[in-house]
């Protein structure tokens, strides 16, 4: 227990000299030290005031904490002799004076108390003395004016002149401009164009006008100061403006004056600002250009103040220097210029600074110092804070000291210590200065900042792995990725022991060792580095070029690591986009960048960021809105005696270079328009002369164009008066002729206001007879009258007139021309001769002759002869005018209408009236060639075949003889060969064709062309398209036949007419297929692409064959029910046809006795009920009762009726037993003429059903569809059990057999 007391000391002396181990010692060192210019101060004027206490800074750091004292101009100052009034802070050395008074400043105590001087600090610690900066500590001023009473200026109205200013002492050096004070003392800011305050305080007017006369106001000039933000008022001036001699109030004109200038040489100081001045007095008020001799003024630090007379250039730099010259003028007399040569001096600043060092025992230190300025700086090195001078004795042989460097070899633990180093341009006085120390310690590695742990980065980057080490001597450091020592290439170590890796790649991802060694021993670190994908865009935007509203879109895409969150941002000049401030911007779902409405304002430089949390990829384009350019300033307008000289300047062109200027004018005679004197004044231009007519009050203004459009006018100029004067013309376009045979009109162009050129305008008109030498002379006072009637003057006679411009200074300086006119016209008097035909040349053309007339009969101008020509269709009243010249007696007319009789007569005419006409005489025209067919519409049909339909003609020209259809493949805009379509129509009733052989998907070209004997008419054409070949089968056709005439020993032939499914897919061509039933194999007949029949010749007679029609669309076919046919060596006579047939069958007697038993219930019904005094509609109620069928009269019943259940009339019955013509030839025209009511002709067409009245593919209801039983009507049981199912044969008298195959019919 004893010993305990004695480990208690031992573990406490142990943790004090650890705690002093962990203390590492250090000269002291500047943290906070007063500026190196001055130190300004207020001291109180008046007692209510409170005090105005400043801080002259001095705070280091340091190891013993280090004491202070200070020096005032280079002596101890000691600064506890001011009471109270000046304390140190606690800890620090910055002094505080909380009361400085005017004593301070040299007033009442002794030089050696005086507040104001060079203040230095100096911390000092028992290993140096760290030194501040110098300071000038000094007190603020403003004295006040010399008081006087208001002093009186008079000059001339358009004269300059200068007010004057004994601005009061004062510092900082006071602001001084000028106001305008009213009688009761109120204040006002001067702000023109024509009013300049010079560096010294001076108003200049660069001219004067009546409105700156003083009016119960004084000018007065203020100084001001802004540090202690006060102002006094003092040099007040009444001004008197006497007025010029000029009229209309115009003032004087005076040419540029130079009334103040900066002098000739001039100095600023690099990275501050430079001012240089050119005021210029003078009438109008002279504007002011700057120019820098051999090159052009810095771009981007160039600004003017007083509106272009002071030229400023911010941050000035070396290339700044050189002769600067200033041009003003004013349009009178010559340009007055000024030159001022720039020279550029820099304070001193260091361009290599001495650092802190820390070194052990051995070791050698070097401090380099470096500065720059102009004139060029003086160094100085300081030890401890005393000066060194190299020159002189060096206490310690182990340091050299040179100019910019000291260096200190074998360093030993006293040669602790700061130094500092000082550069002074000594014309100014100004300097720099950094202090520095060397510590010299003897410790081992020690890594203050170790890397860190997990460090994330991406492949191409460039990273730092931070190893921060302190130790004495300072360590050396290796890292180690893995087992690898790092060096060189891509790998670079820092002087502070940090790791730089350029260029990453996947390969360096892992950990990594950090390793510092010095003599005293070695310290290590780890850390990591993961390494991911960079993220790069793939789609930069695009550069843009837009019109002012309309809208921009630039587009970015960027990919990244997966493991990472991409952010694709967009910045405007560098600055990110606010979308929810800027609702015209908008980025879209896929990272796009619209802009809507845009404006200039929106031109600039447009990135996209693709952002990730390790880092970022960006692309810029740029945008350039482009606008109207902006209004153009108009200076002034100098007002000659018949001209203007317009001066305007531009203000930008909004991106879209300015193209043209236009100079625009209006007149108290029309004020509310502006006419345009020129629009090409040229881009550079900036004046014009226009010129002006006399008599005539005119404003001016400019407006600028470029390829956007033109710019808002510019403000509008002074008003320009014209003296009076004669008129400069006569009117125009005088013309005389008159409006009845009695009368003489004379007629002018009335003259605008502006031409009349003073007062009294009118016009003086004459005219006289050509053969009367006397003129005669009437004047009109009314300017807007542009006509004379002279009456009572005989028809169509000769004058000489002329109009004259009168006013009051008498008439046009220029002669009036003479012209010619003539009385009125009167109605000719003799028709044409002996009008007769003398050939007809063609449909179209006769060539006809008659006799000419006596020109004195024409009582007027004789302007030709009017053929005239009708027909009896047209009629006379629409008859058509053939004009031809007055020396005519023939012509070939091509005007008649081709195949009829024509009427024709001839008449001559004048200006006004036509004369009696000729005989008329008789034309009949021969047959011509037609026009195009009214429309042409198409259809497709299956894949490759197309349904056509057309209107005829409306002008036939002759007689129709059919159409001949060409058709030709387009491919996009290549048309292929021209195909015609087989055979030609040869009915002239045909509407409606197909056209199949088609390839599917197509597009084709099909033209028509109707025909008369004359030959093919003029085409028509449309482009179709083909279906797309289907996938599916088209559907089951129907047929029907007809036996044709067997006669002179042919074999029997059968004609097949088919009907394709149209509600589904007809398909696009057809074929038949037949066989005797006693065979297996079927034979073929040709594929018909064109028409829907075949003729199947060569059969044998007295066989039963079965047949059917084979639909194709492409590779797919689809086969109808087999129908069997019996064949004839000779057809049965008609008796035999009906007896056998038909008369003989039992079906058709019962049938017969059914109808007489109908009938006779209804004689009996329709006696009841006329004897009843009803009637009976039988039609209308069974309508009512909605059991009834409307149809069409002309209708085809198996296409307009159902046939399920119904029975066919009688009448409709007989007519399918009916036989027609014999034709092998009967086309599909046959069968699709007629109108559209008439949509199948007997032997079942389709054409009209698929074309339809309405040129859209016809829709069938399914209760039609369903009752088409074959596509034929059941006109009998037998016919009918045939169509449900093919039945068992009956014999007929004939004893030939034949199944029941639904309609047939015998030709």
């Amino acid at each position: 227990m004893e010993r305990f007391p004695s480990l208690l000391l031992f573990s406490l002396l142990l943790a004090c000299l650890q705690t002093a181990l962990a203390i590492v010692q250090s000269p002291p060192y500047m943290v906070k030290q007063p500026p190196n210019t001055e130190l300004l101060f207020k001291v109180k004027t008046r007692e209510d005031e409170n005090d105005k206490p400043f801080i002259i800074e001095c705070e280091a750091e340091g190891e013993p904490y280090p004491q202070y004292r200070w020096q005032k101009n280079g002596k101890d100052f000691n600064w506890q002799v001011y009471d109270n009034r000046i304390t140190q802070q606690p800890g620090r050395g910055s002094l505080v004076i909380t009361n400085p008074q005017a004593e301070d400043t040299g007033g009442k105590l002794f030089n050696w108390r005086q507040l104001e001087g060079d203040y230095t600090c100096f911390a000092t610690n028992e290993w140096g003395t760290a030194a501040s900066n110098t300071v000038f500590v000094r007190q603020s001023t403003l004295n006040s004016f010399k008081e006087e009473p208001p002093r009186t200026l008079s000059v001339e109205e358009g004269n300059p002149i200068k007010l004057p200013c004994e601005a009061p002492a004062g510092w900082p050096k006071p602001s001084v401009y000028w106001m305008i004070q009213n009688t009761n003392g109120a204040l006002k800011t001067i702000n023109s164009s024509r009013l300049t305050v010079d560096p010294e305080g001076n108003l200049w007017f660069s001219n004067v006008t009546r409105n700156d006369a003083s009016n119960e106001f004084f000018y007065a000039c203020s100084a001001a100061s802004y540090f202690r933000n006060e102002y006094k008022l003092g040099n007040r001036v009444v001004l008197q403006v006497s007025q010029s001699g000029s009229s209309a109030g115009l003032q004087n004109k005076v040419k540029p004056t130079k009334q103040y200038v900066t002098r000739k040489n001039t100095i600023a100081y690099r990275g501050e600002s430079a001012r240089m001045w050119c005021i210029f007095g003078g009438t109008p008020l002279p504007e002011t250009r700057w120019t820098k001799r051999g090159g052009a003024l810095p771009q981007g630090r160039t600004n003017y103040d007083n509106y272009g007379k002071t030229l400023v250039i911010e941050h000035v730099d070396y290339d700044d220097e050189g002769d600067y010259t200033c041009e003003a003028s004013n349009g009178v007399g010559i340009a007055q210029s000024y030159s001022i040569q720039l020279v550029v001096y820099a304070a001193p600043y260091f361009t290599k600074e001495p650092q802190s060092q820390t070194a052990a025992e051995g070791e050698d230190v070097m401090f380099e110092c470096e500065a720059a300025g102009f004139p060029s700086p003086r160094i100085v090195w300081v030890h401890n804070g005393v000066a060194l001078d190299k020159d002189k004795f060096n206490d310690n042989p182990r340091r050299i000291i040179t100019s910019n460097s000291i260096i200190i070899k074998n360093l030993t633990k006293l040669d602790t210590g700061n130094y500092g180093c000082n550069a002074t341009a000594q014309a100014s006085g100004r300097y720099v200065y950094k202090d520095v120390f060397v510590n010299v310690l003897a410790l081992p590695p020690e890594i203050t900042e170790a890397p860190q742990s997990m460090l994330r980065t991406v492949t191409g980057s460039t990273i730092t792995l931070t190893c921060e080490t302190f130790g004495a001597p300072k360590p050396i450091v290796k890292w180690f990725h893995g087992t690898d020592e790092l060096t060189g290439n891509r790998f670079n170590v820092t002087n502070d022991g940090s790791l730089i890796i350029s260029d990453v790649k996947y390969i360096d991802d892992g950990h990594y060792l950090c390793n510092a060694t010095n003599k005293f021993g070695y310290a290590t670190a780890k850390g990591s580095l993961i390494v991911k994908e960079h993220t790069r865009i793939t789609g930069s935007p695009q550069p843009y070029e837009v019109e002012a509203d309309d809208t921009a879109t630039f587009r970015c895409n960027a990919v990244t690591d997966p493991d990472l969150d991409l952010t694709i941002n967009w910045l405007k000049d560098g600055r990110r986009i606010d979308f929810e401030t800027e609702p015209r911007f908008i980025q879209t779902n896929d990272n796009s960048l619209t802009i809507t409405k845009t404006t200039e304002l929106d031109s600039g430089a447009y990135t996209c960021q693709a952002l990730t949390e390790l880092d970022e990829d960006h692309a810029s384009a740029s945008l350039i809105v482009q606008d109207v350019p902006n209004p153009p300033n108009l200076l002034w307008i100098e007002c000659n005696y018949q001209d203007a000289d317009v001066v305007w300047e531009p203000r930008g062109d909004n991106r879209a270079p300015i193209l043209s200027y236009k100079i625009q004018y209006n007149t108290s005679f029309i004020p509310d328009t502006w006419e345009t004197a020129t629009d090409l004044a040229h881009n550079t231009a900036t004046s014009f002369k226009v010129s002006m007519s006399p008599w005539t009050n005119y404003t001016f203004r400019v407006i600028a164009r470029n390829k956007v459009g033109d710019s808002l006018p510019s403000g509008h100029s002074k008003v320009c008066l014209t003296p009076e004067d004669v008129p400069y013309k006569n009117p125009d376009n005088v013309v005389g002729k008159g409006t009845a045979p009695n009368n003489l009109v004379i007629y002018w162009t009335r003259m605008p206001q502006i031409e009349h050129n003073a007062p009294k305008f009118k016009y003086r008109v004459y005219w006289r007879r050509e053969d009367n030498p006397q003129w005669q002379i009437e004047d009109i006072a009314d300017w807007r009258q542009k006509e004379l009637l002279v009456p009572n003057q005989p028809k169509f006679t000769k004058y000489r007139i002329k109009v004259v411009a009168h006013n009051q200074r008498g008439e046009a300086n220029v002669a009036a021309e003479e012209v010619v006119g003539y009385s009125g016209e009167a109605e000719p008097g003799e028709a044409p001769g002996n009008f007769s035909l003398k050939e007809v040349i063609g449909p179209r053309s006769a060539l006809v002759s008659w006799d000419p007339v006596n020109p004195a009969s024409i009582n007027g101008h004789f302007k030709g002869y009017k053929i005239l020509t009708w027909t009896a269709s047209t009629g006379e009243e629409n008859q058509r005018e053939i004009i031809m010249r007055s020396d005519s007696t023939q012509s070939l007319v091509r005007s008649f209408k081709p195949y009829a009789v024509n009427y024709a007569r001839v008449l001559a005419f004048n200006g006004a009236y036509n004369g009696p006409a000729s005989n008329t005489i008789v034309i009949a025209t021969p047959e011509g060639k037609p026009g195009p067919t009214e429309t042409l519409e198409c259809y497709p049909m299956g894949s490759s075949a197309l349904l056509l339909e057309w209107v005829p003609p409306e002008e036939v020209n002759g007689v129709l003889t059919g159409y001949r259809i060409y058709y030709a493949k387009v491919d996009g805009t290549a048309v292929g060969a021209l195909l015609e379509r087989e055979p030609s129509i040869r009915n002239n009733m045909t509407t409606k064709a197909k056209l199949a052989g088609l390839k599917p998907h197509s597009k084709y070209r099909v033209t028509i062309r109707a025909t008369t004997n004359a030959g093919e008419g003029m085409p028509y054409y449309t482009d179709c398209d083909t279906n797309p070949q289907t996938n599916e089968p088209p559907s089951m056709p129907r047929f029907k036949y007809t036996h044709l005439s067997t006669d002179n020993g042919t074999p029997p032939r059968v004609k097949v007419t088919w009907q394709p499914f149209v509600d589904g897919n007809p398909g696009s061509h057809f074929y038949v297929q037949y066989r005797k039933q006693i065979e297996t194999e079927w034979a073929k007949s040709d594929e018909q692409l064109n028409e829907n029949y075949v003729v199947v010749q060569g059969l044998d007679p007295g066989h039963v064959y079965e047949f059917r029609v084979i639909a194709v669309d492409g590779i797919y076919e689809t086969a109808s029910t087999i129908q069997d046919i019996v064949t004839y060596a000779r057809l049965p006579s008609a008796e035999n046809r009906g007896g056998t047939v038909v008369a003989s069958s039992g079906w058709f007697i019962g049938m017969l006795l059914a109808l007489v038993l109908l009938f006779g219930i209804c004689v009996v019904v329709c006696l009841i009920k006329r004897n009843r005094g009803g009637k009976y509609a039988v039609q209308a109620q069974e309508v009512a009762h909605g059991r009834g069928h409307e149809y069409e009269e002309g209708g085809f019943m198996e296409y307009t009726q159902p046939l399920d259940g119904e029975l066919r009339k009688p009448s409709q019955i007989s007519r399918d037993m009916h036989l027609p013509p014999e034709s092998d030839t009967e086309s599909i025209a046959d069968y699709a003429d007629g109108t559209d009511a008439e949509r199948f002709e007997e032997d079942g067409s389709f054409i009209g059903l698929y074309g339809g009245a309405t040129g859209k593919k016809p829709k069938q209801s399914s209760e039609r569809v369903r009752g088409r039983m074959g596509g034929w009507p059941a006109a009998s049981p037998t016919a009918a059990a045939t169509l449900a199912g093919r039945q068992s044969t009956a014999v007929t008298d004939s004893g030939l057999a034949a199944k029941s195959s639904g309609s047939a019919t015998f030709v």
